[in-house]
């Protein structure tokens, strides 16, 4: 049995985690802790000398793998483990998860090989084929050796691009891409992320590039990677953190809702890891990012579908990922009606003062998210009104490039529709 993890930051031997029945404990190297501006693993793992016990070291491993038990399980069948356990799944999947770290069993060398294999659109077509009839298989045709792990719930895999050619990297080659095949079942939710996605970019908001592609027939979102960064002619991973981890939240209370953290909280996490600059910039984008949540209907920003950047000794927010729309997917009578209040009941991830569907947020809701981010009274008031000015024009750019078969798709074509309603919300709440 493996009774301890060498946890490696850009390619720096930092810290262990040793187990003990079912304790962890992580401590990082004395060396590493006395040199000079030593980058911590976490905002809640800081740089010192003692120990970090158990509920603190788990809750940030946690958040490294997929959300979900059947998922987890999968991966410990596969790799022959005795159990699910993080630091069992890890001691595998460990030399691959988000951003820059990277775990092996104690005294195992960091990987050296460097491998690209070329892959052909129908492989890449059979792995979205097969995500889609079961999205808890999320390692097809990658071995276990390979040590890769995604956090959250929706099926995935990565892949890297180099001119032009897509590749399964292994070793110590890092995946520059994250093919999303869209939550089941929601047909077509990876097109209206995308579509999401591109409205936050057209807004001003800064989010992940994104794109659909189609192979073999299937289509797919494919999100640039934001933790992957080219440097002196290769591809270098970036030390990243998902605010569930800054605020020290399991993986399973990640929405306010389930005693997760709220907004306020995140600003606190601004506030005590980021430069006065740095926070204020943060508050107002994710400030932002809720009025546009509430007009386009995104309900799944919880802590983990956020993150903090770690580079050069500056931490910012990093750009917005994983945002959708779900009043595509709501019937199609109720959505073509163009009535808003049948989306009244949509909730949001996150509540101001107790709002936290999109009938009860408001204007009031508006004010104070102003007055917690320290943004002047109307600016956000003033940021919906030009979201709403601009949607359905910005919706039409977003739609325009797609494939015919793709903007007839159900939660496609009726996109727009939800939309217009929303700027109609819009101008009946804030007049």
């Amino acid at each position: 049995m493996i009774r301890a993890l060498d946890v490696y930051l850009y390619e720096a031997h930092v810290a262990t985690i040793t187990r003990r029945g079912e304790n962890l404990q992580l401590r990082y190297l004395p060396e590493y802790a006395a040199s000079d501006d030593p980058v911590p693993i976490s905002v809640t793992l800081p740089v010192v000398s003692t120990p970090f016990g158990n509920d603190d070291t788990k809750r940030f491993l946690d958040n490294l793998l997929p959300d979900r038990a059947d998922v987890r399980s999968r991966w410990a069948r596969e790799a022959k483990l005795s159990s699910d356990s993080t630091f069992d799944l890890l001691s595998v999947y460990g030399a691959d998860v988000a951003g820059a770290l990277e775990f092996y069993p104690a005294g195992t060398s960091p990987r050296q090989e460097e491998n690209l294999a070329p892959l052909a659109e129908k492989e890449i077509g059979d792995r979205i084929r097969q995500i889609r009839r079961d999205d808890s298989d999320w390692l097809q045709h990658r071995t276990v050796e390979e040590g890769f792990s995604l956090g959250g719930a929706q099926g995935k895999f990565a892949l890297a691009l180099r001119d032009n050619q897509w590749f399964e990297p292994s070793g110590r080659q890092p995946s520059t891409h994250i093919f999303k095949p869209g939550i089941q079942p929601l047909p077509g939710s990876d097109v209206t992320e995308h579509i999401t996605l591109q409205l936050a970019g057209l807004l001003g908001l800064d989010a992940a590039a994104s794109v659909i592609a189609e192979f073999d027939g299937e289509h797919v979102l494919i999100v640039e990677r934001f933790d992957r960064f080219p440097h002196n002619g290769v591809v270098a991973r970036v030390h990243q953190e998902d605010l569930a981890q800054a605020t020290g939240t399991s993986h399973v209370q990640k929405y306010e809702a389930d005693g997760g953290p709220g907004y306020r909280d995140l600003f606190t996490v601004f506030d005590r890891n980021l430069s006065a600059t740095d926070a204020k910039t943060a508050k107002e984008r994710f400030a932002k990012l809720h009025v546009f949540s509430w007009i386009v209907g995104h309900n799944d920003g919880h802590a983990k579908n956020f993150s903090l950047t770690h580079v050069s000794g500056r931490s910012t927010l990093a750009p917005f990922y994983d945002l959708n729309s779900s009043l595509p997917f709501k019937q199609r009578e109720q959505v073509l009606s163009h009535n808003p209040a049948v989306f009244d009941n949509v909730e949001l991830a996150f509540g101001v003062n107790g709002a936290n569907t999109l009938g009860s947020f408001n204007a009031d809701s508006i004010r104070q998210l102003e007055t917690d981010a320290g943004l002047p009274e109307g600016h956000l008031r003033d940021f919906a009104r030009q979201i709403a000015a601009g949607l359905q024009a910005f919706v039409a750019v977003a739609l325009e490039p797609l494939p015919d078969r793709l903007q007839e798709l159900p939660a496609v074509s009726l996109y727009p529709h939800a939309t217009y309603a929303q700027t109609l919300r819009v101008r009946d709440t804030l007049p």
